[in-house]
């Protein structure tokens, strides 16, 4: 999870980034189908308690199979293993809404065939949710978001709103400063299609409104309380984007491409306290390299003009790196992943990972090296709506850490 900042590095992490967590996996089907299975089963009963029952009685009506593809509300518990934030435990109320784009035919069909059904090109699933969260080093959360595509997938939309107490850590010179961020946030994003093209435009939201405090280590190691220093900020942003996605699948992609440009203005106009641009970059690749195999190549830049609070300068995002460790006016982040999937349930992932992080002022620059590599896992949880969960374990350059993760890390 980041702490409060851009909110393209933050937009959704104080909720999605938790309603996106671990949930307990469902059973494996086996190779037969369990509707046809439950079918036959009934028929044979059926056909033996006729002809043991006298012909007044009417035979048992035959149970209507549950479908696959229904609405799921999943609750989910959260574990928090953000190095930024501290370790902790919360809760998420989650809806995954049924799949509209599923043939009508296929809507009782086993689990195990509803991937052949879908499109090549499936839409993103859509997710309502309500979360509440709590570290161990006092950050707080609680918030409710919604994901959705409409019009046959020709708009796409997400938005977030959440109250939040942050307490997190930023770098100067490489000397951590502790901070604690508190208040509201909201964030919505919107995009539209071109045509029936892989192209899209969007527009996008960014409020933040919070009250900011700072801890001072004395040379007799008293900190001074955190209070001392607080004071008020409004952030607010508008950004115009745009889009080019042929990934096969948003949650767990196995080949296409997505490439996103978007540039974020701030303003006191619009009713914030800072003036400045924040505008970024990002591309993905995915390559099916064999049936068992998917290979995926990231890249990230993020640049920053203007007068910035520090909580949005942009930091390098890896795993195993906590957020805002490496903060500069300009961010580079490069990163590649194997993903073996041994079973249709079940895969294995490797990564690793370049960051850079550079700056006009030598006061948030690093000496550092900036790496990552680390093994995961993820298991099918949801075949219908194609949502994965699991584990990453990832090294940095100061340390080790573990994520949940559900979908996709990037």
């Amino acid at each position: 999870m980041s702490t409060v900042g851009h909110m393209t590095g933050f937009r959704i992490s104080l909720f999605a980034l938790l309603l996106l967590a671990m949930a307990g996996p469902l059973p494996v089907n086996g190779n037969q189908d369990p509707v046809e299975t439950g079918q036959a089963a009934n028929s044979i009963n059926s056909e033996a308690d006729e002809a043991r029952l006298p012909t007044t009685k009417k035979p048992k009506k035959k149970k209507k199979p549950k479908d696959p593809n229904r609405g799921r509300i999943l609750p989910i518990p959260i574990f928090i293993t953000e190095p930024a934030i501290g370790e902790g435990f919360g809760l998420a109320l989650a809806y995954f809404h049924r799949n509209k784009d599923l043939p009508e035919e296929t809507k009782f069909a086993s689990p195990d065939s509803l991937g052949d059904a879908s499109r090549e090109h499936a839409p993103p699933p859509t997710v309502t949710g309500i979360m509440a969260a709590y570290t161990n080093n006092g950050t707080a959360a609680i918030g409710i978001g919604h994901m959705n595509s409409f019009k046959d997938d020709h708009i796409r939309f997400s938005g977030v709103v959440a109250l939040a107490d942050v307490n997190s850590t930023f770098y100067l010179l490489d000397h951590p400063f502790k901070f604690n961020i508190e208040g509201a946030l909201a964030f919505q994003e919107t995009q539209f299609r071109f045509g029936d093209s892989r192209w899209f435009w969007g527009i996008g939201l960014s409020y933040l409104d919070a009250s900011i405090a700072f801890q001072v280590d004395l040379p007799d190691e008293d900190k001074l309380p955190l209070d001392l220093f607080r004071s008020d900020v409004s952030n607010i942003g508008l950004s115009a984007e745009l889009a080019w996605d042929t990934r096969d699948n948003t949650s767990m992609p196995n080949k296409g491409q997505l490439f996103e440009l978007a540039a974020w203005r701030y303003d006191d106009t619009i009713g914030g306290d800072y003036d400045y641009w924040d505008s970024r970059l990002k591309i993905l690749s995915f390559h099916q390299l064999h049936e068992k195999f998917v290979l995926g190549l990231r890249f990230e830049y993020a640049t920053i003009s203007g007068k910035a609070p520090f909580f949005a300068i942009p930091w390098v995002s890896l795993r195993g790196i906590a957020a805002m460790r490496y903060q500069g006016e300009r961010v580079g982040v490069v990163e590649i992943e194997g993903r073996y999937n041994f079973t249709p349930k079940w895969a294995l992932i490797a990564f690793a990972g370049k960051g850079a992080a550079s700056s006009n002022f030598e006061i948030i620059e690093t000496e550092q090296n900036i790496y990552n590599f680390g093994l995961g896992g993820r298991y099918k949880i949801f075949e219908a709506q194609n949502i994965w969960v699991g584990i990453d374990i990832a090294r940095g350059p100061e340390d080790t850490n573990w994520y949940i993760q559900v979908g996709h890390a990037w």
